[in-house]
């Protein structure tokens, strides 16, 4: 039985062989993962982020640097050794505490560190180079810790309750601001989490990364378009916020809770529209610029 296992084993390329330890890294951060886009809303686009990834990095395959060489210092191993500690802590935390956004950021750049080593390892530092882009877009499914996400959730939701009350006042509704709360004449709107704009900020920064990418080649075009699509989102959600007050002033608080859902997705694909069609026309003005270069020279 021994004999025909490895006599099946030494059919295998040995190029195959030596990336089943980085493929079973993968495997683990992915799942270690899954259960956090399962189970916490605001990550449930970890699931397309990482068939974006996996696309970034078959769309990478053809063009990877042939002639690298395997790095011979000793980076690979100094990687190896910084990961192990973070993958360790966030292991022991996960089987003795519970699975957080934190363990799962410290047990994915423990991951992060030991497959930056096997690629410096296996390929050398211009294939890191090449992939680097996927590898780095992948962490936009990784939970946020709440020490980084508390924060950036409750400085939107204070821009756009703010930015509200002041629209609010000036079309004639009398509206006043409490912490993150909207006080009406005939109730209170919370801005909560969503209504913040946190969901399509994320969807936003995913798409531009993936857009820029994709389509983009002056630095310039790409820097614009990822700032131009988080502004697409922030606007897209004070539109929101500011309807859902509207009418809750017209019609009642109840109202809020039959219309949120609704406006959220519609929302959500006046943001995703705006990306598309702005990705278009910065690639127009990109094409006719080289277009206009070409002719020049």
């Amino acid at each position: 039985m021994s004999g025909g296992l490895s006599t099946h084993l030494r059919r295998i390329p040995a190029g195959v062989l030596q990336w089943l330890g980085p493929a079973f890294i993968v495997f683990w951060w992915v799942r270690d993962l899954s259960f956090q886009w399962a189970g916490n809303p605001e990550f449930q686009h970890g699931w397309l982020v990482a068939a974006l990834t996996g696309f970034l990095i078959w769309d990478r395959l053809e063009s990877a640097p042939v002639d690298d060489s395997p790095s011979t210092s000793y980076w690979p191993l100094g990687l190896g050794i910084l990961g192990f500690p973070l993958v360790t802590v966030a292991e022991l935390y996960r089987i003795g505490v519970a699975r957080s956004p934190a363990q799962c950021m410290c047990l994915s750049l423990g991951c992060a560190l030991f497959l930056v080593g096997n690629i410096l390892l296996l390929r050398g530092p211009r294939t890191l180079r090449h992939f680097a882009f996927p590898f780095l877009f992948f962490f936009l499914a990784v939970p946020i810790p709440k020490i980084l996400w508390n924060p950036i959730v409750f400085t939107l939701q204070s821009w756009v309750s703010i930015l509200d009350v002041e629209l609010l006042n000036l079309t004639g509704i009398p509206a006043a601001r409490q912490a993150h709360v909207i006080l009406l004449p005939n109730g209170q709107v919370g801005v909560d989490e969503a209504c913040s704009g946190i969901r399509s900020l994320q969807s936003s920064l995913m798409a531009a990364l993936f857009i820029t990418d994709l389509i983009l080649h002056r630095l310039s075009a790409k820097i614009a378009f990822f700032f131009l699509g988080i502004a697409l989102a922030v606007i897209g959600n004070l539109i929101r916020s500011y309807t859902l007050s509207v009418l809750a002033y017209r019609h009642g608080i109840d109202i809020v809770d039959k219309w949120h859902d609704t406006a959220g997705w519609s929302i959500l694909g006046f943001t995703s529209a705006g990306v598309i069609l702005l990705a278009w026309f910065i690639n127009r003005l990109e094409n006719a610029r080289a277009a206009e270069s070409g002719a020049q020279s």
